[in-house]
């Protein structure tokens, strides 16, 4: 049955892998014929020109003329030729391979030759890390400052408005002493004023549905788990940061629209966000997929070098461009592709834990392996189409790739908060069953109870009533009664009041409804001591000497007096009819830190071992030949239970019994 459970976990998560791809691949098909720079781009004429159309946009992808290290103004074309690449935008990442020693850093400048007729619009993403553009000979804007002696950097995406007669002459030139990529990195958009604002409106909607949609998630989780996870790093907490992470990654067209200057923090910040998603739900997947408990030490040892590589890396793209780039700008050029394939191998990682998930049959597994395998895809789509695909208004597939996961885990969460929700109530209605079922059985022992108190005060009525009558009758014909014994005669009068008070009060106790007793505080100590002075007198009348040790600790408990004087009374009577009167019976209090302890401990006969487990049973005794009832034990037990509290009994036939009762102890600063 676990091998075809197996199996077809298996095969589910084979076809969810195959789906995922196909799915992804498809939508990266329609998203690069559609909306790609490199396909919708400037058509070539005569004299390498390169036409913009009268309406829409294009992007000027190829024809341009690349002068690496200089910097030229349109003066300089205009008196001489200079030698150049012809290459298109995206080709040249930096400036590295036209240097021997690898340095990305320059200057350079790039120029193209457009034709058409009209205003148009040039929209420029991004030129790394400054540029000046000149349309014709007249300088339309600059993006911070490209000359070498006061490099000024400022990032931002920028819109140029001119027009064009027939021809015209586009020349932009960069600078880039801070950033691995450099020069016109992202190919440029022209067209009609109307058409290329609706591209930008179209952008910034669609990156701030990403972003907001993002961020409202991660504050959420983020207040979730403050409030209920009380600081514990769970799947909540981890979700809300790696939402946090993609929206402060996805957030920098809104950033480039005003510009930012510090281009180094900007990147090491867009970078480590990027980084931190990977770490994150690197995160959820072990918390989620490889459960703690039942980890082997393969699988402790695998969760802490993912773990720990994952921070390293964060680590490494915060540290390395702010501090190693400066000093040594030859690692550029391999840092770039380094993080892309870093990103390739965590989705790897990634894929294998959602995969191992959905092979152990985890719930919902499915969903996170399908954006996981998504998100690879697009992860390597986005490296291998460098120079292929670039959006006009879409997202990047990276970023596509990591919303992909930002949804499912928000997915996830909806599912688990249901399960929980769900289990929350059926919990509720398990307890409520259970509250009326203890209710019910609470309900059935006070019933008991009642019934045992009316039982006790009918068989005490008319002894108590006979004994009464005689002590009276003798201590008024003053029957040849000395002093001594006429004392004893009026004591037994006393005692026969007592009793007399205690039936009215258990046949009152009978028919009630049987409420609990009132409790109030005790302190124990003082309670039994004036117990054992109330009770010895009368104890020692049958024979055996009384003796009492009680601890000088203070015990406070919470307890009913009188309820708990007649339990202690049951059992000293009890240890006084089996004592012989050679023999003796102590009183003793000992206490813990939580509990206060009352012994009553005889050298009697003893109980047989085989009736300890009935004694407290009501109607059970060990005397019926003696006219017992079997309810002295009985009413014990059901008045310590009353006190949250337990008795046990201890003996052995021939030397003696002991019966300790247990009782909580309160705090004596303890309002009461």
């Amino acid at each position: 049955m676990k091998q075809q459970l197996f199996t077809r976990s298996a095969l589910q998560t084979i076809l969810v892998i195959a789906g995922a791809v196909m799915v992804s691949l498809f939508g990266l098909s329609i998203g690069t014929q559609y909306d790609n720079k490199y396909i919708t781009k400037a058509a070539p004429a005569q004299d390498q020109l390169y036409t913009i159309p009268e309406k829409g946009y294009c992007a000027l992808v190829d024809g341009w003329e690349f002068y690496p290290d200089t910097l030229l103004s349109p003066a300089d074309f205009s008196s001489g030729t200079h030698n150049y690449y012809s290459t298109w935008a995206g080709e040249y990442p930096n400036l590295a391979m036209f240097h021997e020693d690898k340095n990305p850093y320059g200057t350079s400048t790039w120029r193209m030759r457009l034709r058409g007729n009209g205003s148009v619009l040039l929209y420029l993403q991004e030129p790394l890390c400054a540029a000046s553009v000149f349309v014709d000979g007249i300088c339309l804007g600059v993006t911070g400052d490209v000359s070498p002696d006061s490099y000024s950097p400022l990032i931002k995406d920028n819109t140029y408005a001119f027009t064009i007669d027939g021809e015209a002459e586009l020349i932009i030139q960069t600078a880039n002493y801070s950033h691995y990529y450099g020069g016109i990195w992202y190919a440029p958009v022209i067209g009609d004023a109307e058409s290329v604002s609706r591209l930008i409106a179209a952008r910034m909607l669609l990156y701030g549905m990403l972003f907001f949609s993002s961020l409202t998630l991660s504050l959420f989780c983020i207040v979730l788990w403050e409030r209920r996870e009380n600081g514990k790093r769970t799947s909540t907490f981890y979700f809300g940061m790696l939402s946090l992470s993609f929206a402060l990654r996805i957030c920098y067209p809104f950033l480039r629209l005003s510009g930012v200057p510090f281009v180094r923090a900007l990147y090491a910040v867009e970078d480590v966000a990027a980084i931190s998603g990977i770490y994150f739900s690197m995160q959820i997947a072990l918390l989620l997929f490889v459960p703690e408990p039942g980890a082997g030490a393969i699988s402790r040892r695998l969760k802490k070098g993912l773990r720990a590589l994952t921070m390293s890396a964060c680590v490494v793209v915060a540290v390395v461009p702010l501090l190693v780039f400066p000093a040594v700008p030859g690692l550029v050029q391999w840092y770039g592709p380094l993080i892309s394939w870093y990103k390739a191998i965590m989705a790897f990682f990634l894929i294998s834990l959602s995969a191992y998930g959905g092979f152990m049959g985890f719930h919902y597994v499915k969903i996170v392996l399908a954006a996981a395998v998504a998100s690879d895809v697009c992860l390597i789509y986005g490296v291998l189409s460098i120079g292929y695909y670039e959006p006009f208004i879409g997202a990047y597939p990276e970023e596509y790739g990591s919303f992909y996961m930002v949804i499912a885990f928000a997915f996830l969460m909806v599912q688990r908060s249901r399960e929980m929700a769900a289990e929350n109530g059926r919990l509720n209605l398990h307890l409520q069953e259970e509250v009326e079922e203890k209710t019910e059985h609470l309900r059935r022992l006070l019933t008991e109870r009642g019934q045992l108190i009316a039982e006790l005060g009918h068989d005490m009525k008319s002894p108590l009533t006979s004994l009464s009558n005689m002590a009276q009758i003798i201590r008024m014909n003053d029957i040849m009664l000395d002093d001594a014994t006429h004392k004893r005669m009026i004591h037994i009068e006393e005692q026969c009041n007592v009793l007399s008070d205690r039936l009215k009060s258990i046949q009152e106790i009978a028919s009630q409804t049987g409420a609990p007793a009132k409790m109030e505080p005790l302190l124990l100590n003082t309670f039994l001591s004036d117990f054992y002075h109330n009770c010895r007198p009368i104890i020692e009348l049958y024979g055996p000497n009384v003796f009492a040790d009680i601890t000088p600790r203070p015990c406070y408990i919470m307890a009913n007096r009188e309820q708990l004087f007649r339990a202690l009374e049951n059992l000293l009577y009890n240890a006084a009819d089996f004592t012989p009167p050679e023999g003796k019976i102590t009183l003793s209090l000992t206490a813990d830190e939580s509990f206060a302890y009352i012994a009553v401990s005889d050298t009697g006969c003893g109980i047989p071992e085989e009736e300890l487990p009935n004694i407290f049973r009501r109607s059970y005794t060990t005397r019926s030949d003696k006219g017992g009832q079997g309810l002295g034990l009985a009413i014990t037990h059901t008045i310590v239970l009353e006190h949250a509290g337990r008795i046990e009994a201890d003996s052995k036939e021939g030397e003696g019994s002991k019966f300790t009762i247990c009782i909580p102890m309160v705090s004596s600063r303890t309002p009461f």
